[in-house]
């Protein structure tokens, strides 16, 4: 990855329902995922919390079986240096279970 001057970074996740009937995902604010960059050492640098307002506005997700939904973002990058391996950390603060991490390297 380019450390570019804008500094941000585009995160995409998808949730895909692999079972045979409709689940249902409740959120109590209009957050649906955190992100987060850590460092090598898995200390976590930025949070994509902490630059957005979060409102509380309950809602629920209805995926049905076969679907997905997907979410976009992006999360500053000020903290990350050139020609380093940084993680990408995204999961649903509700439902921690659902996570993924991406490592990448930073071109020098």
């Amino acid at each position: 990855m380019r450390l570019s001057e804008i500094r941000q970074m585009e995160v995409k996740v998808t949730v895909t329902n692999m079972a045979n009937r409709m689940i249902q995902l409740d959120f109590p604010n209009d957050q649906r995922i955190e992100i987060q960059l850590l460092s090598a050492g898995e200390v976590v640098l930025t949070k994509w919390s902490e630059n957005h307002a979060i409102k509380d506005k309950p809602v629920s997700v209805l995926i049905n079986p076969g679907e997905h939904v997907e979410y976009k973002e992006s999360i500053a990058t000020r903290d990350l240096t050139p020609g380093k391996v940084f993680t990408a950390e995204v999961f649903f603060p509700k439902y921690p279970d659902l996570k993924i991490r991406q490592k990448f390297l930073t071109e020098p």
